[in-house]
């Protein structure tokens, strides 16, 4: 691809990204390649010659890829946090990622996202959308459906409804399944329930699931608080159109090596290779 535009998604609270943005901007200028700030998904318009930079840590991208996902543009995540699972480049190999993207050195990885609506409120996420109790306690009672069938009444903290990339993200810490991207499927996953019974489910990319609330619950897309649903309505939750397009620099680590590197995943078999 002919690079002519990154959208930049900054993390405003980390000064080494706020400088880093800088020497980008510089980089661009020499090449006359447009450096163009993201605020809202208005900022960012349909382009085949353009990237998203984002930098930060994995929230950083979550919140690049609600931007630019409508557009179709890629992101190349540069890792300025702690943990940046989804990351590829750290912050010093910034230019070094941009030029390699420049000289056509990558692919693209889409990644499914979920749509979801209750009620006025409505949009997408990457990670996972959660139904958790808005009572201080967070106790709740919920009940799913799966294609007009009842699955299962769910009392406890709440319910992860997460995609493959969400899947090593709250869903994990909760006792869900790793599953291995760019898998589409989705993946329920119990906050804290009450029945011991009750185990994650992994339910077809195309389906439709709805959550109706017993009592008051509070909403949140990855791990924003996007609104409050009312007892007895429901939360549609479904794939939805547009995935998120993840810049992949050829010869990145897998996503095992990943997880060795990022979770603590035992590697075994990369120990007894080494001499």
């Amino acid at each position: 691809m002919k690079l002519e535009r990154i959208y930049l998604v900054v993390n405003p609270a980390k000064p080494a990204a706020s400088a880093a943005v800088d020497r980008l901007e510089t980089w661009c200028r020499k090449r006359g390649v447009e450096a163009v700030p993201v605020a809202t998904p208005s900022d960012v318009s349909r382009s085949d010659g353009a990237i998203a930079v984002a930098l930060g840590g994995d929230g950083t991208i979550l919140r690049a890829a609600a931007r630019v996902a409508d557009a179709g543009i890629p992101i190349l995540g540069v890792n300025v946090g702690s943990l940046g699972f989804l990351s590829q480049a750290p912050l010093d190999q910034l230019v070094e990622a941009v030029e390699r993207v420049a000289a056509g050195d990558f692919t693209v990885e889409e990644r499914m996202r979920l749509r979801y609506e209750a009620g006025a409120t409505s949009g997408t996420a990457l990670n996972e959308i959660v139904v958790i109790g808005a009572d201080p306690s967070r106790f709740c009672e919920l009940e799913l459906e799966w294609g007009g069938n009842a699955v299962a009444s769910y009392p406890g903290d709440g319910l992860i409804v997460s995609t493959a990339t969400g899947s090593t993200a709250y869903s994990l810490s909760a006792g869900g399944p790793i599953i291995v991207p760019p898998a589409a499927c989705l993946l329920v996953t119990p906050l804290a329930t009450h029945r011991l019974g009750l185990r994650p489910v992994l339910f077809p990319a195309g389906d439709t699931l709805r959550i109706r609330a017993l009592e008051r619950v509070q909403l949140v897309a990855d791990g924003d608080l996007v609104g409050h649903v009312e007892a007895r309505a429901e939360v549609v939750v479904r794939k939805a159109a547009q995935p998120t397009l993840l810049v992949r620099l050829s010869g990145a680590p897998s996503f095992f090596r990943v997880l060795d590197e990022k979770l603590n995943w035992p590697d075994s078999l990369g120990r007894r290779r080494k001499p």
